[in-house]
């Protein structure tokens, strides 16, 4: 698919800003999404408009990354500090690594990666308000990041606030629908909701996008119990049980 029927397919002009091609993948993803209208053909429709999406977004990251001035690159101070926040965070020390991505942070108050990085830490930790507002944070600077909508998903849900928790999956699913572990989470929600037609929805999607999920083939493999099918339920939870030995 090449550049100009990126355009055509979203229905726009060779030419077209960042949030005019994005304002147009969401109308038509909302429109056409499979969850929203199952008819014929609706699908590959709307697979057509997400690549199309994602082809020109990516357009727009090379570009961006050629046109970086020498002066945007990072301090070597802070790379540093977050090199070392890395690798306490893979010890899980989380509060020492915080210290080292606040450090990070005062030098490059943009740099998303710390703020993510800050914001799993935080939750690790249960400090969940404040791993939220590093997310959101995230999403200030770029709202179209997929990872700070999935991640900000998840903090609700530990909250409890499963329908919040689904409008950040949403979002993060109209970015990247290709992510098998956000669907995951979003069944989750709908699950604990005891919204199970959804939910199965959800979980039979995650396992569409990556047969080799054990933890979607077990979910799915609880919603089908719950809808008294045993026999669907057992084949999910031996699937599950095959992919994680």
């Amino acid at each position: 698919m090449n550049t100009l029927q990126c355009y055509e397919i979203l229905g726009l002009e060779p030419g077209a800003s960042v949030q005019e091609i994005k304002d147009a993948y969401r109308h038509l993803a909302l429109r056409y999404h499979p969850d929203k209208d199952s008819s014929e053909g609706n699908e590959e429709r709307f697979v057509k408009i997400s690549d199309a999406y994602q082809t020109l977004r990516l357009q727009n990251i090379e570009e961006s990354k050629t046109s970086q001035k020498f002066g945007d690159i990072y301090p070597e101070d802070a790379v540093y500090s977050y090199g070392e926040a890395e690798k306490l965070l893979l010890k899980q020390k989380y509060e020492e690594a915080i210290e080292f991505l606040d450090k990070a942070l005062e030098k490059l108050p943009r740099y998303v990666n710390a703020w993510l990085k800050k914001g799993d830490a935080l939750s690790n930790l249960k400090r969940y308000d404040d791993a939220l507002y590093c997310y959101d944070m995230v999403l200030q600077i770029n709202p179209e990041s997929s990872d700070a909508w999935n991640l900000k998903g998840i903090c609700l849900s530990d909250l409890k606030r499963y329908e919040d928790a689904m409008e950040s999956f949403d979002e993060a699913i109209l970015l990247d629908p290709t992510r098998a572990s956000t669907w995951n989470f979003k069944g989750v929600c709908f699950f604990i909701l005891e919204k199970f037609g959804k939910a199965l929805e959800c979980f039979d999607r995650a396992t569409k996008l990556n047969p080799e999920f054990a933890v979607a083939w077990h979910n799915k493999g609880g919603v089908f119990l719950k809808l008294g099918k045993q026999k669907e339920s057992e084949k999910c939870y031996e699937k599950a049980k095959k992919l994680r030995q």
